[in-house]
């Protein structure tokens, strides 16, 4: 039998969503219902360690032998589920304070689903049969007080810049791309991957759309690059990051993850037809944006995790590779040919890093570029 937690995140799960894509014609307060939702699913765990319930998975598996009152509610957020449980308290709170618009709510909509939906164990927060307290010292953690705080973080300053990266100051999505790297580095989710990727390959395409503009000729050469590089570079990166010493022999198990990454990316670039067409280069970013979700909306399916750094890499080279078959007269070959090298030698390069640096340092050193603004000139007619 379901206990009152798993109920209360049964009915935020399902409900939630639908207010925050209505969000148009609903009350204004609405905003408002994510965080009584997951407020009172925190007052079910404050209970339950308070009583030291051990007919409840968490406090049984988290709460130390003789530990009561105040000091047993400390524990509430302790284990991977109850990490979560403070990082959606934290990204409630944020909702509940900024007011999202509408462009908001869509992305809103996808992290609260993916955090609450996938995120969260099944059994997380299960009712079991009474068993004894742990008699291991559960040591509090910082990461019980950090996990809300990036919640926070998620929903104030790292979505609205998404969504508004456009007119974005260079504080602001500095402060973004901390707040998804300390996510990162602490917990290697897909949703932290997803954000840090979509903020990177959207901010690396208007900043070579502001450079070079759109091409008049040639750009169904650019588009093709982008399909076919991004293909082959997934299915090698993917393989090389899950066996390094044998990454033949990992093309052929992740079929399935890379038509998946693919398949979605195909949708993506579809999405123009459907409207979708106000950002440069409709085509190309609808695909990247594709590929960037598929990790996330399927975390589970064999070998995917591996799929996470290749696809961030895409995101920030792919724009500026697209633009050099094209029609360009002010741009020389030459000029070309030496970005060519550096991009694919920064592909390439990146994926060697990883047998000797964290993933996370790696992220850093490629998307510090992106940080800092350069005079960009370019070259004579050819």
């Amino acid at each position: 039998m379901a206990n009152g937690t798993t109920l209360t995140l049964t009915v935020g799960l399902l409900l939630v969503p639908i207010l925050l894509l209505g969000r148009d014609w609903m009350p204004k307060w609405i905003h408002r219902i994510p965080l009584a939702i997951i407020s009172l699913a925190v007052i079910f765990r404050i209970y339950a360690f308070w009583t030291a319930d051990i007919t409840d998975t968490q406090v049984a598996g988290y709460l130390p032998v003789h530990v009561t009152g105040i000091e047993a509610v400390l524990h509430i957020f302790d284990g991977p589920a109850g990490l979560m449980l403070g990082l959606l308290l934290g990204f409630s709170m944020g909702l509940a304070l900024i007011n999202p618009n509408t462009s908001e709510c869509r992305w809103v909509t996808l992290c609260w689903v993916l955090l609450l939906g996938w995120g969260v164990d099944s059994d997380g927060f299960a009712t079991i049969t009474a068993t004894h307290l742990t008699d291991q010292a559960s040591i509090l953690s910082w990461h019980s007080v950090i996990y809300p705080l990036l919640g926070l973080g998620l929903s104030i300053i790292v979505i609205p810049t998404l969504v508004q990266i456009q007119n974005v100051t260079t504080p602001r999505l500095v402060a973004a791309f901390c707040i998804v790297l300390v996510f990162l580095d602490i917990s290697s989710s897909p949703i932290a991957w997803m954000l840090l990727s979509l903020l990177a390959h959207r901010y690396s395409s208007l900043r070579i759309h502001s450079i070079r503009g759109a091409a008049t000729q040639h750009r169904w050469i650019g588009l093709t690059l982008t399909f076919f590089l991004s293909a082959v570079f997934i299915v090698i990166g993917l393989s090389w990051l899950a066996m390094p010493s044998d990454y033949w022999s990992a093309i052929w198990p992740s079929r399935f993850t890379v038509g998946w990454i693919l398949l979605c990316g195909i949708a993506g670039a579809l999405t123009p037809t459907m409207g979708y067409d106000a950002n440069p280069r409709p085509e190309a970013w609808g695909f990247h944006t594709g590929v960037i979700l598929a990790p996330a909306l399927l975390p589970n399916l064999a070998l995917i995790e591996h799929a996470h750094l290749p696809v961030f890499l895409l995101g920030i080279t792919m724009p500026i590779l697209a633009t050099l078959p094209e029609y360009r007269p002010q741009i020389t070959w030459k000029r070309r040919g030496l970005e060519a090298i550096i991009l694919l030698c920064t592909l390439v390069f990146s994926l060697y890093l990883t047998n000797y640096i964290t993933l996370s340092l790696i992220v850093i050193i490629v998307s510090l570029p992106l940080l800092f603004k350069f005079n960009h000139s370019v070259d004579e007619e050819e």
